[in-house]
């Protein structure tokens, strides 16, 4: 905890005949993470993949094309297949479905292919449907012109045009669509001078499909063939689902299994091969070093074995080194905050725990109130029960968190749903009538709240303000620890200490300056101050002196968890007023809409509640807490291996 697991740079080596051996067995350790051989010489050369390999990658790529179709998503399955079973029934089972597939994505192809086609016709017969015309009659003359399309201007201007032209004509004019549609049947010696008139109006030409009958006969059978399509198109998708609900187990463990299948076979293109001998260079956890030694011992009887390297005289970068978090269980959740933001380098702080305990503190803050908080916890448990997935379980756990954090400073605060428990605006004590024993306790009871948040702001401002010095300080002291490891102690007191020092030198001369110490404190804050501000200088050079206002304004950002939460206490607060104050004294139907008030309004201040002060507490870890001490951009450590979901072991 604080810091990542230490690791160290190995080796494994071994006789090559072995390889496929050792990668079954590395495999089954899971524990070892794999850096890629690439840099080939005159005895070393890049692995080549197992025969099975383009075989298997062939089936996945095979399986992922029907899984694409089928639309089968991963999901958390109890009913794990055995892989040897799998393995025997695979190839017989995936011909049938393939085969199975195939039929459906044939009869879907034509059935679009269709659609499309119904969908052209209807689109070039809708400008004709009006026409006294059969589709036939606009082609097929020798002398005898046709033109039908849009045109833009007068109908009859058009007309007088092409008449003074010639007089053996017809016209047929429509509207459509908001424009004007023209069927021109025109003698072809005047066809040249018709197109000039018509691109005059600037005509756009109809595409008359070659079809025989009366275009509105014609698009009432489209349409209703196009009703059929849809019906068989609809059909075909419950096959498709019924399809997707008997493979779905099937292809799920088939991808695991040849996904760990290609994983291994392809390992080989990661090691370095010379004529007798296999090397992989890797990376191992020291936890899981000494048993990893001797499964292979056990395995190879000394045929292949595993050696650490020395990594201050290899002189690795510290960057390069994976990095696999080492918290407890209770603290894992919080991996995720980190994840969103990005894994510590190697030898760098892991501020993981500390946000375990900052990030649900500063959200219970800002929204502290027992209603809410037993919502989100009863949201949180439901999650964490029903939620399978990797990514979105440690968020419920995490929002479990919060909400016991709400709960504390709920009860601290004496709120519930912006009512008051205790005093005389108590709401058990109106309830239950302030003359009765109970009612009593909870209007003479003045232990709690221990802060009224909307009477006692300034305190609050005060105190939040203060949250904030103690965070910035630890970021500061966090700090100069991975400065001191990465550069020395004099640049780590230079550019860390010295703005410690600096809140020091301000804070004796403001209280020398508000009479809380002797007039003389207030000439040592200042020599103090200008010390640091030299040291600044000094560690960080001139630019320094540009930074020094993001002290005040970091600060000040900590009142944020005030003002979040006077603005849910606000609304939570506006949301009883006009449920019990306006719409109960009215009675009758004013009753219900007063509990719909309430209901509707305080669901919308729960979803406010969940999402305003994470974000905020969020945003105080990463920009302010964060920037004192955290450089990040650490590699994950990987582990050459596969977590089963769907498939047992053979």
């Amino acid at each position: 905890m604080l810091k990542p697991k230490k690791v160290s740079r190995a080796l494994v080596l071994g006789n090559k005949k072995l390889i496929d051996q050792a990668v079954e067995t590395l495999h089954d350790l899971s524990c070892v993470h794999i850096e890629d051989f690439t840099e080939e010489t005159d005895f070393l050369s890049i692995g080549k993949p197992a025969d099975v390999a383009s075989d298997a990658s062939n089936k996945l790529i095979k399986l992922r094309s029907l899984s694409n179709f089928l639309k089968v998503k991963p999901k958390y399955s109890d009913n794990l297949l055995n892989e040897e079973s799998l393995l025997n029934e695979f190839d017989a089972k995936l011909d049938e479905m393939e085969s199975a597939v195939s039929g459906l994505l044939d009869r879907r192809s034509v059935l679009e292919s269709e659609g499309k086609n119904i969908d052209t016709y209807i689109n070039d017969l809708q400008p004709l449907s009006t026409f006294p015309l059969d589709v036939e009659f606009y082609s097929g003359y020798k002398s005898i012109s046709v033109r039908a399309g849009y045109i833009r201007g007068s109908p009859t201007e058009i007309e007088t045009d092409i008449k003074n032209i010639t007089t053996h004509c017809d016209l047929l004019f429509t509207a459509y669509n908001k424009a004007n549609v023209v069927a021109l049947f025109s003698p072809v010696e005047h066809t040249s001078a018709i197109n000039e008139i018509l691109d005059k109006y600037s005509f756009s030409e109809l595409h008359i499909p070659e079809l025989t009958g009366e275009p509105g006969k014609l698009l009432a059978g489209f349409n209703n063939r196009k009703e059929d399509i849809q019906a068989e198109l609809e059909s075909l998708e419950n096959e498709i689902t019924n399809l997707q609900s008997k493979y779905s187990d099937f292809v799920l463990a088939s991808d695991e299994m040849l996904s760990i299948t290609t994983q291994k076979a392809e390992a080989p293109l990661r090691f370095a091969i010379s004529e007798n001998t296999f090397i992989i260079d890797c990376w191992i956890t020291d936890d899981q070093f000494d048993n990893a030694v001797q499964v292979i011992e056990e395995r190879f009887n000394g045929s292949v074995f595993l050696t650490k390297l020395d990594i201050e005289k290899e002189e690795i970068k510290t960057e390069t080194i994976p990095v696999e978090y080492d918290n407890p269980e209770l603290v894992k959740p919080l991996e995720t905050i980190m994840n969103l933001y990005s894994r510590p380098i190697y030898k760098e702080i892991d501020p993981t725990a500390i946000i375990f305990i900052t990030f649900p503190l500063f959200y219970g803050l800002m929204l502290g109130d027992i209603g809410y908080g037993l919502v989100l916890l009863t949201l949180g448990l439901i999650g964490k029960a029903k939620l399978r997935s990797e990514g979105l379980k440690p968020l419920a756990t995490l929002l479990i968190y919060c909400s016991i954090s709400t709960l504390i400073f709920g009860i601290l605060f004496a709120e519930i749903f912006g009512f008051h428990l205790f005093g005389h605006h108590s709401v058990v004590a109106e309830l239950i009538g302030e003359h009765t024993a109970l009612g009593e306790i909870f209007y003479n009871f003045h232990a709690l709240p221990i802060l009224d948040r909307l009477n006692e702001v300034p305190t609050l401002l005060i105190v939040t303000a203060l949250i904030g010095v103690l965070h910035l300080n630890l970021g500061y002291l966090i700090g100069f620890r991975n400065e001191a490891v990465k550069h020395g102690i004099k640049t780590a007191i230079l550019g860390k200490i010295s703005w410690i020092i600096l809140q020091i030198g301000v804070i004796i001369y403001a209280a020398a300056s508000m009479e809380y110490l002797p007039a003389y404190s207030a000439i040592i804050g200042a020599a103090v101050a200008v010390l640091a501000v030299v040291m600044l200088i000094a560690g960080e050079g001139g630019t320094a002196i540009l930074e020094l206002p993001s002290m005040l304004t970091n600060i000040l950002s900590y009142t944020r968890l005030a003002a979040i939460g006077l603005s849910s206490v606000g609304i939570a607060l506006a949301i009883n007023k006009i449920a019990v104050e306006t719409l109960f004294p009215e009675g009758g139907l004013f009753i219900i809409l007063g509990i719909i008030v309430l209901i509707l309004g305080h669901t919308l201040n729960t979803v406010l509640g969940v999402v305003a002060p994470g974000l905020h507490s969020l945003r105080l870890q990463y920009v302010e807490f964060f920037t004192k001490f955290y450089s990040g951009g650490g590699r994950e450590f990987n582990p050459f291996g596969y977590i089963r979901k769907y498939t047992e072991e053979k």
